[in-house]
């Protein structure tokens, strides 16, 4: 679809990185992909200029965190949403720091990301998407 939202997904585990594209690819209004490795993130987003970029905090080569804030950077009007199986004190401030819009638990990652990107959506003036896209 021509004025479908890029979303790159950037984590180290296989399952949820299907998982995430199949979902977000039932929808017209999503054209979804995804990577490994925070330093591939980080090369892809700037090959494909994705609308949004939902990346894993910790991963091998480059941690979301850092791959976030070299896209701040570079890729000012991307919104990045981090996301970790840990809770580990002091992430969220990293996260914030980072320049990140937003951090979610993965467990509630199923739950959150519709409305995550609803907001991430209003935010840059997107199109809504559908209820429960995720």
């Amino acid at each position: 679809m021509a004025n479908a939202r890029k979303i790159l997904i950037v984590d180290d585990d296989t399952d949820l990185r299907d998982t995430l594209v199949e979902q977000l690819s039932l929808h017209d209004e999503f054209e979804a992909s995804a990577v490994d490795t925070g330093a591939k993130g980080a090369s892809a987003a700037k090959t494909d200029s994705p609308d949004l970029v939902l990346m894993d905090v910790r991963m091998p080569e480059m941690t979301g965190l850092e791959a976030a804030s070299q896209l701040m950077r570079e890729l000012p009007d991307v919104i990045v949403i981090l996301t970790s199986a840990f809770e580990v004190q002091g992430i969220w401030r990293a996260s914030q720091e980072s320049g990140a819009f937003a951090f979610v638990m993965k467990e509630h990652l199923t739950q959150e990301l519709p409305r995550l990107l609803e907001v991430a959506g209003s935010t840059k003036g997107w199109n809504g998407p559908t209820q429960n896209c995720a």
